[in-house]
Order: C-alpha cells, then structure tokens, then sequence
C-alpha cells in the first residue's frame, strides 16, 4: 500500500512537468500557468522524498543496494 502511495506521487510529478511544458510551448506569456504548475511539481516532490524518508525510518521501505 504505502509502495503504491509512492508510485502514484512519482506519476503524479510526472505528468505535474509534462503538464508544464505544454503549458509554456501553448502559451508562453507571463500569465503563471507554467509557474503554478511548476509550483505542484515542487510540491509533490517534496511530498515524495518526505514519504520515501518515512518509508525507510519506519522499515516500510528496504535498500537493496549490494554495498
């Protein structure tokens, strides 16, 4: 469950910054489209690396790393 929690915030940043980009190719004037969608991927990527370092404290979340 709390892997999926992870999964669904990584696509939503994903799509945050595709939404972005087209955002700025449709119109690129100051009009803060861009910037506030910009904003939400800040704020889910924060989201994400706060959640991924609750993982790993509470034993959720295992490294599989070899070293």
């Amino acid at each position: 469950m709390f892997r999926l929690l992870i999964l669904v915030l990584f696509i939503a940043i994903v799509v945050a910054l595709f939404s972005s980009l087209w955002s700025l190719l449709r119109s690129p004037s100051s009009d803060g489209t861009t910037a506030n969608r910009l904003l939400w991927r800040v704020i889910l990527s924060a989201l994400l690396i706060l959640a991924l370092i609750y993982g790993f404290n509470t034993g959720q979340l295992h490294p599989h790393a070899p070293w």
